[in-house]
């Protein structure tokens, strides 16, 4: 069966906050990585990094609400749309009752094969949420 959503309670570290005793806005696209492997190997499992070949060309965030070292926080990542040769996964960083979102972000990946571009494989595109 496939899970076309992959949901993770996230582990915030020391390292992660800055001066302002946050979580710095560079450290969620580490927090989004996290939620693209884990939605990959979720439905795989023989799962190798050399098995998807991708690219991030673009990435939005919206940061909505500060996030602190000791927020319980649950990243939930899904594809919400397939291209030719691009998909794009939706990321969102919610408390664990998921009263309050911390940010909002899309990234767009382009699957590549030897350094050009080639069509989405099929079992992305079976992940595209409904």
């Amino acid at each position: 069966m496939i899970r076309k959503v992959h949901e993770i309670k996230l582990q915030l570290r020391y390292r992660d906050i800055d001066s302002l005793g946050h979580v710095n806005n560079a450290v969620f696209l580490s927090y989004f990585e996290i939620g693209r492997i884990g939605l990959f190997r979720l439905n795989s499992d023989d799962y190798r990094v050399d098995s998807i070949n991708f690219v991030i060309a673009h990435m939005e965030i919206d940061f909505l609400k500060t996030l602190h070292l000791f927020d319980d926080v649950i990243l939930r990542t899904r594809i919400v749309k397939v291209g030719r040769t691009s998909f794009t996964f939706d990321h969102i960083i919610l408390s664990e009752q998921g009263k309050d979102v911390y940010c909002h972000g899309t990234a767009v990946a382009v699957a590549m094969k030897d350094g050009s571009k080639v069509p989405v494989p099929q079992f992305i595109k079976d992940l595209l949420a409904d």
